[in-house]
């Protein structure tokens, strides 16, 4: 035993003299970044900005059909420099047609021209100058990146330092950061999740970057925790009382907060492995596939065009800012999602009234039957509040929902937006896995979660508890390896 503890102790105090350091940083970090999150452009901004639809003589949708080959397998509608356009997929091949003309042909291009108009949309000042971008950097790290490229990226002469990403693919804004934005990013989210570009482009290097990390920390943490708990009651079994074994200084600080927090901290060490990977298939089976494609529920593509008995070009008559329309489909009812002004909802079309889209708990419970079997049970609530696990941090989702809960094997567990057709899909797996990631992480718990003043004591008290727990350790570390130094002297 005695041996056992020895090698625990050097494990304790190398270990996590060279981790205290990355353990601290990924809670000052984590703070700032609850506060101040990674910059990114959110749909209203990029909403706001988008052409109104202007076409007065929309053509119907037979005449539509007629213009292209196959059958139609996505529709939307759209104004762009200038033009309102149709864009159309058929047998997977994706055109572009002038609404009023209904013509191919003229479709504008897409210049550096037009790349100009649309990056004068975001701000009044002076563009100083302009890159052309063909990999990700450091504000366009996402593989989604890739399919925009080239990336144009503007800088501008404003107060706020704004920088613009205009794809030069499809002329559309990618992503705009200022330079409060960025300084906060620097303190935050790019070294709490290592978002540096030679570690972030390479995704299975930046997974591996993190759970290494994690599972350091994890060790010191497990075994600052078990000599904690060791010396506390070999103190008890010598003198039968429970007496810290330091009498004062770094060393105290830090075994009192080690014994308070240090649970805490295995946590947030395993939280940050499980945040990069998932509960293994050997420990908790299941039968069905970890992500839950929604096109299972509510079908592929859209409805056939005769079904849509809401003449489209009325919601240009109730909705002078329209931006846009998709043509979409919710099981058996044919919809349109809808862009107008800044906002996003969906319409029902199955009827000529323009009402907003609510799909019927039995078209829901029946689309789950026809996926898991008739005979599985099967249980529909509506859900008010959030519940542990549909929550999110910045508490977002909306409210009701149905819960959808069945009786099968993976005790699979379904939140359904009837308003929009949003699916939140769990399974036991991914029930254990939010409780070693999320809730730890980022205490998603529902009883919090409802609670936000609750949460935030918790969530500073337990931050504050354990950064000092590893700001201890630096200082102990630092210690160690000056007197090393002196001593070689």
């Amino acid at each position: 035993m005695k041996k056992f503890v020895k090698y625990l102790h050097r494990i304790h105090k190398y270990v996590g003299g060279f981790i205290a350091i990355f353990f601290l940083m990924w809670f000052v970090t984590g703070v700032i970044l609850v506060y101040h999150p990674y910059p990114r452009i959110s749909d209203k901004m990029v909403n706001d900005r988008m052409e109104t639809i202007c076409c007065s003589s929309l053509p119907d949708l037979p005449s539509i059909s007629s213009r292209v080959d196959g059958e139609v397998e996505s529709l939307s509608l759209r104004q762009f420099q200038g033009q309102t356009l149709f864009d159309v997929t058929t047998d997977g091949n994706k055109i572009s047609l002038v609404a009023d003309t209904l013509q191919e042909q003229q479709v504008k291009p897409i210049t550096f021209a037009t790349i100009e108009i649309e990056a004068a949309k975001w701000s009044d000042a002076p563009v100083l100058r302009v890159d052309t971008l063909h990999k990700r950097e450091q504000w366009v790290l996402y593989s989604r990146y890739d399919r925009a490229m080239p990336l144009y990226k503007f800088y501008f002469d404003d107060e706020d330092k704004t920088e613009l990403f205009v794809s030069g693919k499809n002329g559309m804004p990618q992503q705009i950061t200022t330079r409060k934005e960025r300084i906060w990013a620097w303190v935050s989210a790019i070294p709490h999740k290592l978002y540096f570009p030679f570690i972030r482009r390479d995704v299975g290097r930046w997974k591996t970057c993190i759970i290494v990390g994690a599972s350091i920390c994890l060790v010191a943490a497990l075994s600052g925790f078990i000599l904690g708990i060791y010396m506390l009651a070999n103190r008890y079994r010598q003198k039968k009382r429970l007496e810290v074994p330091y009498k004062k200084g770094w060393k105290r600080w830090h075994y009192i907060m080690g014994l308070v927090f240090g649970v805490f901290l295995i946590w947030w060490a395993i939280s940050g492995i499980f945040s990069m990977s998932r509960v293994p298939q050997w420990l908790v089976p299941t039968k069905a596939e970890h992500w839950f494609n929604p096109a299972q529920l509510w079908g592929k593509g859209l409805s056939p065009l005769d079904e849509y008995k809401l003449d489209y070009r009325n919601l240009q008559q109730i909705y002078p800012n329209l931006k846009r329309i998709d043509w979409v489909r919710f099981a058996e009812i044919p919809a349109y999602f809808v862009i107008e002004g800044e906002n996003e909802f969906y319409i029902d079309a199955s009827s000529s009234d323009i009402v907003p889209l609510n799909v019927p708990q039995e078209i829901i419970e029946n689309g789950f039957k026809k996926i898991h079997g008739e005979d599985v049970p099967i249980k529909i609530t509506t859900l008010e509040k959030y519940d542990n696990y549909y929550l999110n941090l910045r508490r977002t989702l909306e409210l009701p929902v149905y819960k959808i809960e069945l009786e099968d094997s993976d005790r699979s567990l379904y939140y359904v937006n009837p308003r929009n057709g949003y699916i939140r899909y769990l399974n036991k797996n991914k029930m254990v896995d939010k409780w070693l990631f999320s809730a730890i992480h980022y205490l998603n718990m529902g009883w919090l979660i409802n609670r936000p003043a609750l949460w935030t004591f918790c969530f500073w008290f337990l931050s504050l508890g354990c950064a000092t727990v590893c700001l201890t350790g630096v200082v102990l570390g630092a210690k160690t390896l000056f007197c090393r130094r002196r001593q070689k002297k």
